[in-house]
């Protein structure tokens, strides 16, 4: 969706998303109501109903469309996590752990590279949370249950505070594959735990947007290690 937005204030935004999926309800709505909300003329709108499987149904001499979209509406993003670039000494780049699972019969794979999976989800959270909120919706996240960890290991959020049973603003649906013994022809995801809580904290509770927090500052004297350990650029000598 590419949208030219407004605020309240009538300041000019811009909405640039795309969503992995959207479960919706469907309902009977008159395809000249239908065109008028697609912006396309009768017969374009006609087409595209037809082109892309809608029932189209006549009714006193009057086309309906039988299940064009409508409430409730639930986005759900799946979060991927993908892997790291592996390490050549080790064998574990993707091209290296294949060949020896081929030749040997066991390997060593890549790790999954939880920054960058994190910071593309961080990216979306709270902006699609948000606005499936003003769209009378939820938005559902799911993720791998070592993604749950790393996010409550390395931010300000503490995911177990908010296991839940029911939806908040934020709702987040984490699977694993529990004590499953691989390799076996699919692997079913057995373990599951749902988190849901408010977007911003208040008097009384904390909220995701800790996610963008940091969970602890390390020690500076982990920053002078790091930097004794590479050449300086340059110096400079104030007088």
């Amino acid at each position: 969706m590419k949208v030219d937005t407004a605020t309240d204030d009538e300041e000019e935004k811009y909405f640039d998303y795309t969503f992995d999926y959207i479960i919706a309800g469907s309902c009977r709505k008159k395809l000249s109501e239908v065109a008028e909300i697609v912006g396309l003329g009768i017969k374009r709108t006609k087409r595209e109903a037809e082109e892309n499987g809608f029932t189209l149904a006549l009714r006193d001499g009057e086309l309906w469309v039988d299940d064009f979209p409508s409430d409730p509406v639930v986005i759900v993003e799946i979060m991927t996590s993908s892997t790291s670039g592996g390490n050549k000494r080790n064998r574990t780049q993707i091209a290296m752990a294949f060949e020896d699972a081929i030749l040997y019969g066991e390997h060593s794979g890549p790790g999954i590279n939880y920054r960058q999976v994190w910071a593309r989800m961080v990216s979306q959270l709270i902006v699609k949370s948000q606005v499936a909120l003003a769209w009378g919706g939820k938005t559902v996240w799911l993720i791998q249950d070592v993604l749950a960890e790393y996010i409550s290991s390395s931010t300000a959020l503490n995911l177990r505070d908010y296991v839940s049973q029911h939806p908040n603003e934020v709702n987040i649906l984490s699977f694993g594959y529990g004590d499953l013994a691989p390799p076996q022809p699919i692997t079913p995801l057995q373990n599951s735990t749902f988190y849901a809580g408010p977007i911003t904290n208040d008097a009384h509770q904390s909220g995701f947007v800790d996610i963008v927090k940091i969970g602890a500052p390390p020690p500076k004297e982990h920053l002078w290690r790091a930097l004794f350990k590479k050449p300086p650029v340059s110096s400079l000598v104030v007088p």
